[in-house]
């Protein structure tokens, strides 16, 4: 059996929200870059008397096995495990998601997938899976040149591992293929894009859930996340500004 690590965080105000939220963070270095600002988040919500969840995917974190065996495939599997187990706790019919980088892109799918999600927040979600993985790959190399020079990682090419986390096959094949699902299928109550930075791809995402029918929002949060440099990849997220505008979507 597949064991999963979760934390779940109790509303800490007399009111308690319908809706209960599930939170869906990265994979890789980007799970450690952002692993204290969702603790922060989970509190930040409880707070505002939301039952939280927070959870690692199989082979990340504290949950059973090892990255190699970390697929698409299971993390979705996951985010629908945890779904019940959150409903289970809190006993909500509806549930809020809320998710980064990859796993704003799992809960798209997820979203997609059921009936019984509220609210759908996504920060800096990753659109294509085959550019996501060309990223990393040069970043990892960026960041070998920096420490071992010019020739770093030429002697072992067969080797694939992605800024400290090795990567299976599956798992490369079927993150490569992950695109965003289409806005149609998305039977979210709505959609809030919530972006680092501002990226004609993110504009042009809110614009198909308008097409689409789905409610939504995008909103730039200036400051929160820099994934696509070298020097700081290995730097702890404190976006304090982005965890705000969260709290304020969700409790609004």
């Amino acid at each position: 059996q597949k064991q999963l690590f979760g934390v779940y965080h109790a509303p800490e105000s007399v009111v308690v929200r319908k809706s209960a939220v599930l939170l869906c963070q990265p994979l890789g270095h980007e799970y450690l870059r952002a692993h204290r600002a969702f603790r922060n988040l989970a509190v930040a919500l409880a707070a505002q008397g939301f039952q939280v969840l927070r959870f690692d995917y199989y082979g990340n974190g504290d949950s059973g096995g090892t990255s190699e065996e970390t697929s698409v495939d299971q993390c979705l599997a996951d985010v629908q495990t945890s779904i019940e187990e959150l409903r289970d706790i809190s006993g909500v019919s509806m549930v809020s998601l809320v998710g980064l980088r990859l796993g704003a892109t799992f809960a798209a799918l997820t979203a997609a997938q059921r009936s019984d999600i509220d609210r759908l927040v996504l920060w800096d979600p990753v659109i294509d899976g085959d550019a996501y993985l060309r990223d990393l790959a040069a970043l990892q190399q960026e960041w070998l040149r920096d420490r071992f020079g010019p020739r770093a990682g030429a002697a072992h090419p067969e080797e694939r591992e992605l800024l400290g986390f090795s990567l299976g096959e599956v798992g490369e094949r079927q993150l490569g293929a992950t695109r965003m699902p289409s806005p149609v299928s998305i039977r979210a109550r709505s959609v809030r894009l919530l972006a680092s930075r501002d990226q004609p791809l993110y504009g042009a995402l809110r614009q198909e859930f308008e097409k689409a029918g789905v409610p939504s929002r995008y909103e730039v949060v200036e400051g929160s996340a820099d994934w696509d440099r070298g020097d700081l990849i290995h730097q702890i997220l404190l976006p304090h500004a982005m965890v705000r505008a969260i709290v304020a979507t969700l409790g609004a």
